[in-house]
């Protein structure tokens, strides 16, 4: 034990996990409360995901105390239970910029330390990617443990049984299931009723713990052999659960806050886990420890520093007025009910609702067996997880012409949630899809026009995409939508052709410049207007196509109608301004558009014409 001073923290001794492994329980819980109070102070003063790391603190701690990692390898699923990992493995400094340029990443990073050994910012990855490097060290013939580190809003992921079909008898291989109830929103789908199934059977687990304490004292072949017999006979009582059946051995419910039951029980797996996968149970409270977050886990789940109007917002109002007169619209979302602004719909039309978890493939098939039935389905989604669907899109909508509605937020740069969490390629993906109208918005007029239009006038497949930013309350002056580019400006010699949000900011760009280009809204991105886009190119000097994504989107369908047509005369004049194909690190959304030339700054100098 430790002689601390009396304004010691424990946690201004910690340099590294070594650190932590002399602690006694009571210092270990001490702290515990230590971390939980800096996680709430970073993430208060640079956001980021504080209620689902709160509840994960001794889960984490107690895994650091009794494994020995980096030579253990800890994979998590996603980065939201990670802060406490980062703070005990020499990175306390660089997490007080958490999301900051120069800061932590929000997420695991190998590129960050050699304490992370995977990347992480989308769930239900954590089982694949562990089962991969154990089936590597095998290889190898190394000696360590894997520790995967599994939400049970993951479980509703169709990947993690794809992972744990192929799991066979795997050794060293410990999977800790950090079960808090929730994803971002309330955890949903049979996997969440199930898993309360087991909390509640403790009269069958106390039962089972008795025969296994029986079978100890056998040999182990000789016990195995009567363990599948009982297993058989007792299944219907409870006993034994869908993790065994897919080769774990289960273990749990275990408290995730007892932090001495933790270190028994992790330390107790590791003979288990010598010849087969173990799974431990572990039930966590999101929040613990900051009462507001414990009463709000949904809203605290992460912490925004900008709390303007943003355009999911102005979408999940005009939403419910469209469904108030219509009853064929229905939404859908992969477990982001509040991110993708549906909490008012999902209240006014709990019908027409449906939170399929985390399952994005899932999302968009079901979406076109609704809308093959006359339904209008709106799936309401994440620019960087729309990606997880793309061969759904393709087969299951494309193909058959159906009416399915993407509304795609958090499209283009997405600020502190850095390069796993990248919108950019959207554009470019969907574009090649020609039955496939997509728009983008530049105002929250725009917006409600585009989703009035989706609602009554497009038969085939229709995607909105806008940014992670505040959202410019006026734009066009007509209140009824129409496909055609708007001309926003009426100037000469140079033409830009902007889409989506960056319309302020080449606004912003002429009143720095002092120029007087002419100025195109290209709002419908495909199929793209080009009646409007010849009347004008002719006429100008030089053309600039401005787009938040990458190069092949907006940048793409004109290139290649102009090749096509052989305009050569037109694309010697233009010039396109995409973000860079490289990921963006995690900084603000205004340092990221500085950094890919698309600040108003930025459009000014390439409006007067210098190099950048």
């Amino acid at each position: 034990m430790f002689n601390w001073g009396s304004k010691v923290m424990i946690l201004d001794c910690v340099s590294d996990p070594a650190s932590i492994k002399k602690l006694t329980i009571p210092e270990l819980t001490t702290l515990c409360s230590e971390l939980r109070a800096e996680i709430i102070e970073i993430t208060a003063k640079n956001g980021g995901h504080l209620g689902s790391n709160l509840g994960a603190v001794e889960i984490i701690v107690a895994a650091h105390y009794v494994f020995n990692c980096p030579h253990d390898k800890f994979i998590f699923d996603i980065g939201h239970q990670a802060y406490t990992h980062k703070l005990l493995t020499g990175r306390r400094d660089i997490m007080q910029n958490l999301r900051s340029a120069g800061g932590a990443s929000g997420f695991p990073d190998p590129c960050e330390s050699g304490y992370d050994h995977f990347i992480a910012g989308h769930a239900a990855t954590s089982l694949s990617a562990s089962l991969g490097i154990a089936r590597a060290r095998d290889l190898n013939r190394d000696l360590f443990k894997v520790v995967s580190f599994l939400g049970d809003g993951a479980l509703s992921n169709g990947m993690i049984y794809e992972a744990m079909n192929d799991m066979g008898s795997v050794r060293d291989f410990i999977v800790i299931l950090n079960d808090n109830k929730m994803s971002i929103s309330e955890s949903v789908g049979a996997m969440r009723r199930y898993l309360s199934k087991l909390l509640s059977s403790r009269g069958s687990l106390a039962f089972r713990r008795y025969i296994s304490k029986l079978l100890s004292m056998l040999p182990r072949k000789t016990a195995r052999a009567i363990e599948r017999v009982i297993k058989g006979a007792v299944s219907t009582i409870g006993g034994y659960n869908v993790f065994e059946e897919f080769g774990f051995q289960y273990i749990g419910p275990v408290d995730g806050h007892d932090l001495g039951l933790l270190v028994k029980v992790f330390r107790n797996v590791v003979d288990v886990a010598n010849y087969k996968p173990v799974i431990i149970h572990t039930v966590t409270q999101k929040g613990r420890g900051y009462t507001v977050a414990e009463t709000d886990s949904t809203n605290l789940h992460g912490i925004e520093q900008e709390q303007s109007l943003k355009y999911c917002d102005v979408f999940g109002r005009k939403i419910v007025e469209l469904a108030a007169v219509d009853e064929k619209i229905v939404c859908i979302t992969a477990a982001m009910k509040n991110g993708c602004g549906l909490a008012d719909f999902a209240d006014a039309f709990p019908g027409r609702f449906f939170d399929v978890g985390i399952a994005e493939e899932h999302a968009v098939t079901m979406a076109a067996g609704l809308a093959s039935q006359g339904f209008k389905p709106f799936v309401c989604i994440y620019s960087t997880f729309l990606q997880r669907s793309f061969d759904q899109i393709y087969h299951d909508v494309i193909l058959q012409n159906l009416p399915v509605r993407f509304i795609i937020d958090k499209a283009g740069l997405p600020g502190k949630d850095g390069k796993t969490h990248a919108g950019l390629y959207d554009i470019a993906l969907l574009q090649n899809f020609e039955t496939m109208t997509i728009m983008a918005p530049s105002s929250a007029t725009e917006l409600e026009g585009m989703l009035e239009c989706a609602a009554t006038n497009i038969s085939g497949s229709l995607a909105i995409r806008f940014p992670k930013s505040r959202v410019v309350e006026s734009g066009a002056n007509s209140s009824k939508f129409n496909m055609r580019c708007r001309v926003v400006v009426k100037g000469k010699d140079t033409l830009v052709v902007s889409s989506g949000d960056l319309l302020s900011n080449v606004l912003e760009a002429i009143r720095i410049s002092r120029t007087s280009p002419t100025v195109i809204d290209a709002r419908v991105i495909q199929p793209f207007d080009f009646e409007t886009f010849y009347a004008h190119a002719g006429s100008h000097s030089r053309i600039i196509v401005l787009e938040e994504g990458v190069f092949g989107g907006l940048s793409g369908i004109i290139l290649n109608a102009l090749t096509s047509q052989k305009r050569f005369d037109i694309i010697k004049k233009v010039e396109f301004v995409s973000t860079s194909k490289t990921p963006p690190s995690h900084t603000t959304r205004r340092e990221q558009l500085r950094t890919n030339k698309m600040s108003a700054a930025d459009i000014a100098k390439v409006l007067i014409g210098k190099k950048q």
